[in-house]
């Protein structure tokens, strides 16, 4: 019994790791719209208006002039590597992206604004 338990926390800590490290296997240096949809799209939506379940966790709108207008680009840069106030936002280093895509990231909230 002993072993299936532990074969069983083994299967389910790498799949865990997996889940979390995916993407920097997906993206390469070059695409970050695939960083994007990879890291970002589950909560803040293919069109930056915030999915079902990121606006439930109060993800912002990046369509929203008003967003827009209050946000620097360093502001937007600062959140995606230290957090936000949102305790269910992870910072994308820890979601193993490289952060020199930072400014093309920002680049793509910025197209949701119009």
């Amino acid at each position: 019994m002993k072993k299936l338990i532990s074969y069983c926390t083994i299967s389910a800590t790498a799949i865990f790791g997996l889940y979390f490290i995916q993407p920097s296997f997906t993206a390469t240096a070059n695409d970050v719209n695939q960083i994007y949809k990879d890291t970002c799209e589950l909560c803040h939506g293919p069109d930056g208006k915030g999915t079902e379940a990121g606006k439930q966790f109060g993800v912002p709108n990046f369509a929203d002039p008003d967003y827009q207008r209050s946000r620097t680009d360093e502001q937007m840069k600062e959140s995606m590597t230290k957090g936000t106030k949102n305790p269910n936002y992870v910072p994308l280093g820890d979601l193993g992206v490289d952060l020199s895509h930072l400014d093309a990231l920002v680049q793509i909230v910025r197209g949701f604004g119009g």
